[in-house]
């Protein structure tokens, strides 16, 4: 190109029209990739005037072997030529063309004279492949192929022999396959994929030809992990080395992978081939699940020098017309391997006919009769000469086989029954287990339950403590507890003990919150007989920390300023310790407006006039411009409260002091030397995410009926996904430190700039929230259409019991809280809801899956509302998932500046 040498150009002796075959062949010397090619026409200083105006490229890889003709992506072969003979052409070649050879092939569809200079680019070829073979991909659904679209070589019923294709095309593919990353109207177009179709797990087996022996270090093979949608890296590879390609001795390299359920996205995986030496190379990949995708295979290897052998084929037994005679000794060799290998590297004779080993021809058109020696046969020592074998000593001897085999079955079936009968066993005591007597709050299969009605429970191991509950570890402990202190006279009749308890000692729910021995089940799941009484569910809030000595009550929530409180581990431990919290002056907080209000005290909202000295950094995002107020919410203790009231009080404010997260409210101050106490803690600008959520709009083209599209504010699914998220990191920050906070909700969650999230725990103290709460007169306030069926019915919190409150949560979220949870039943209905999650007859009603919210995300929700607390996933799961389901979403993006949302 850009040379005058020699007439300028290369020039046919014929004229080029559609059937004539001329090139210009280049020989490259070694296996190149190249990826461009250029081409110019003759200028011979000004005389030439000859160009072509289309050419095809064909390109060879062996040595004799055969040449491909060239096609791009979209299967075209045609080049587009030159305009002129002065200007150049340069063409990009993809897929690439990996080759040692290549032909430039005029064409024309009319005669026409050409001439042409050409130029190539390119690199070296280091991965020496020549060729792959294996099974055509498969068709998934309807819209997706998942084929090698661009293999040179033959495809003969379905499967692709000796050539080159996708694999090596240098592409690799998106964990979602069913994009259509290259716009060709293919979605997963860089994948080839494989179903396992196969009832017994066969692999699929690729193999690859290299061009000389070579010693191989590593492969990589770019697979996809979208478990959720049946895709999995595979199992294992299994990997086998020839040097001819016919044999694979049975020495190969196995490597394993672990199943990764975290990460769904596509990845390179490097599997180490320990220094084999081989030319011909066969991988087999096992299922993990129904399907296995990848993209791209490379290699890293050197040529290997020295000598080297093909295997040679396996021996055969040469055999008389009519008798075959064989020692045993020789039956036990057939199938025996020789394992050992030369010091130059080559393989016996022993390891390359191995695998064929153990197939005997029986030659002749007579009956053959198979002579056997009387062998020994731990040794495989011959001792005696060969004495054919008569008719009915054959028949004997197959006989004999025919026994062992009958024998084996006999004890196999035996075995897989036993198996069954364990099996069966485990499952019906487990069963058993989770049916127990003590757990046990529901009777029937459908009981309307208001709890206001019930009788104050006297039974019951109860203890003087508080509100700061421990967490249930232990469901064992708990039975043996229920076990031994209660004794059942009659129904409703129970003994109990008693247990002095220090106040914020550190029991387990569970070892108290079930001590009466309730109401057997009804024969019939739908019949109810008259006998049959309700449960005492004083007696089942009846927590050791919670229900004081001399009065039993079902325990309140409540704190004493109206906000719900955490459940809190070892809070005798956390109170004892002494945290410096700066006292805030009076005159700095400027009254807004009452949030909230409880039994002993309120909770206000004002502005803190000079924040600047109270705040970190991550504080300011609560504020628009520096130097302005900073909303904050001022827990109140009223004057009038008694000691109960002001120690309880004041172990809130330690515990809530200790809590340090970006998603967490925290304290900024206390004033406590003077009437009436006070707690300031975060208030964020946008107030609650209920309220938002209210007044926000799913994102879409049209406005809701008498709105206009600039009076609406809009919030993206990805804005929603990105505050649950925030969420359960909130929860996830308390589910490592053991405490729980029992009424999750989003009118619990506050909003700031860009769209942070805090949890707090003020909603229950808002009359404006009311409605969300099941009260007991005089003796607790509930959410119960927040709570897991073991909290509403056994009164037992856990992180767990959390989880499931997320899920509801995140339901709000997705549906805009344009709705309570299940808004067509009334208090008791949900409370009976409960009593079918816990007799498991699969019953009991579960909320929908919101409009537009997808399988994935409502599935998250399912699993958080299993009835077994040990299936459910821990928030440190929950927080993963969902933010691998909102990578990339940027808040900044979002116009929250634009949001006037009234502050309650």
């Amino acid at each position: 190109i850009r040379h005058e040498k020699k007439g300028g150009a290369w020039c046919p002796r014929r004229q080029i029209e559609e059937n004539v075959y001329e090139y210009l062949q280049i020989d490259l010397g070694k296996l190149k990739v190249i990826t461009k090619v250029e081409t110019q026409g003759r200028f011979g200083n000004g005389q030439g005037k000859e160009f072509v105006t289309n050419y095809l490229l064909e390109y060879q890889r062996e040595d004799e072997g055969t040449w491909f003709r060239y096609r791009n992506r979209n299967s075209e072969e045609k080049f587009k030529g030159n305009r002129n003979v002065y200007l150049a052409d340069m063409r990009e070649v993809d897929p690439p063309i990996i080759a040692k050879r290549i032909r430039f092939i005029p064409y024309s569809e009319s005669p026409r004279t050409v001439c042409m200079r050409v130029e190539m680019y390119g690199c070296t070829w280091n991965d020496s492949l020549v060729s792959y073979s294996m099974p055509q991909g498969h068709r998934r659904g309807a819209e997706v192929d998942l084929f090698d679209f661009t293999y040179d070589g033959t495809i003969e019923d379905k499967y692709l022999r000796d050539g080159l294709g996708q694999l090596t095309d240098g592409d690799v593919g998106e964990t979602n396959f069913r994009l259509d990353t290259k716009k060709m109207g293919i979605k997963g177009y860089e994948w080839v994929g494989w179903k396992n179709d196969s009832l017994t797990n066969d692999p699929i087996s690729i193999l690859f030809k290299f061009d000389s022996v070579r010693n191989f270090s590593q492969v990589v093979i770019h697979s996809n992990n979208h478990y959720t949608k049946d895709v999995r890296i595979f199992r294992h590879a299994e990997i086998f080395y020839s040097i001819g390609g016919l044999y694979f001795p049975p020495q190969s390299t196995k490597v394993n992978f672990q199943q990764d359920d975290y990460f769904e996205n596509a990845r390179p995986v490097f599997l180490r081939m320990q220094n084999k030496i081989g030319r011909y190379v066969r991988i087999d990949l096992y299922f993990q699940a129904k399907w296995i995708m990848i993209s791209e295979v490379s290699f890293t290897s050197t040529e290997a020098v020295g000598n080297f052998t093909e295997e040679i084929p396996p021996p055969t037994t040469p055999a008389p017309p009519t008798t075959t005679t064989m020692k045993k000794e020789s039956i036990f060799n057939a199938f025996s391997v020789d394992t050992n290998v030369k010091p130059d590297g080559q393989e016996t004779a022993a390891d390359a006919g191995s695998e064929g080993a153990g197939n005997f021809d029986v030659g002749g058109d007579q009956p053959a009769e198979v002579e056997l020696e009387d062998t020994d046969v731990a040794n495989g020592i011959s001792n005696s000469p060969d004495v054919p074998l008569t008719e009915k000593e054959n028949k004997e001897y197959d006989d004999e086989y025919i026994s062992i085999i009958v024998g084996a079955l006999a004890a196999l079936i035996f075995l897989l029954i036993c198996v069954v009968l364990i099996f069966f066993c485990r499952h019906k005591r487990r069963k058993n287990n989770n049916n127990r007597n003590s757990h046990k709050p529901v009777n029937g299969s459908h009981i309307t339950i208001n709890l206001n009605d019930l009788r104050t429970a006297t039974n019951g191991k109860v203890s003087n403590g508080n509100m700061y509950n421990s967490i249930a570890t232990d469901e064992a402990d708990s039975d043996r507890e229920a076990g031994g202190c209660c004794n059942s006279a009659g129904a409703g009749s129970e003994k109990f003990a008693w247990s002095e308890v220090r106040d914020y000692a550190v029991p387990d729910i569970t070892k108290s919150a079930l001590v009466v021995d309730l109401p057997p089940r009804v024969s019939s799941p739908n019949q109810i007989t008259g006998g049959d009484k309700p449960p005492n569910y004083d007696a089942l809030y009846a927590a050791a920390d919670i229900v004081n000595v001399h009065g039993t009550s079902i325990p309140s929530m409540q704190g004493v300023s109206g906000n719900n409180v955490y459940s809190v581990p070892n809070a005798e431990l956390l109170c004892s310790i002494d945290y410096s919290i700066m006292e805030l002056q009076r005159e700095d907080l400027r009254f807004v407006e009452v949030l909230g209000e409880g039994q002993f005290g309120e909770v206000h909202l004002c502005e803190a006039l000079h924040p600047d000295d109270l705040m970190v950094d991550e504080y300011l995002l609560n504020r628009s411009l520096p130097r302005t107020p900073l909303l904050v919410a001022v827990k109140m203790l009223r004057p009038n409260a008694d000691d109960r009231a002001r120690a309880d009080f004041h172990k809130e404010i330690k515990i809530m002091s200790q809590l340090k997260d970006i998603n967490i409210v925290r304290v900024l101050g206390v004033s406590t030397q003077e009437e009436p106490l006070c707690m300031v803690v975060e208030y964020m600008k946008y107030g609650d995410l209920n309220r938002f959520l209210i007044d926000h709009e799913p994102e879409g083209p049209l406005a809701p009926p008498g709105k206009t599209l600039r009076q609406v504010v809009f919030c993206g699914y990805g804005c929603l996904i990105y505050m649950a998220s925030q969420i359960s990191s909130g929860m996830k920050y308390l589910e490592s430190l053991n405490m729980v906070h029992r009424d999750l909700a989003t009118r619990n969650c506050l909003v700031g700039h860009h769209f942070l999230i805090k949890i707090s725990d003020f909603g229950m103290s808002r009359s404006l929230y009311s409605s969300d709460y099941y009260r007991i007169e005089g003796r607790a306030v509930l959410p119960i259409r927040w709570m897991a069926w073991e909290s509403i019915l056994l009164g037992k919190f856990t992180t767990k019991s959390d989880v499931w409150s997320f899920a509801v949560t995140l339901w709000e979220v997705l549906t805009f809280a344009r709705e309570q949870p299940f808004i067509s039943l009334t208090d008791e209905q949900v409370i009976e809801n409960a009593g079918h999650c816990y007799r498991d007859d699969h019953l009991q009603a579960v909320l929908p899956m919101p409009v537009n919210c997808p399988k994935e995300i409502y599935d998250l929700m399912c699993e958080c509302w299993n009835r077994q607390e040990s299936v459910r996933p821990t928030f440190r799961e929950v927080h993963m998932f969902l933010q691998r389901k909102n990578m990339g979403y940027n808040p900044a993006d979002e116009k929250l500046s634009q949001i006037t949302i009234p502050i309650c």
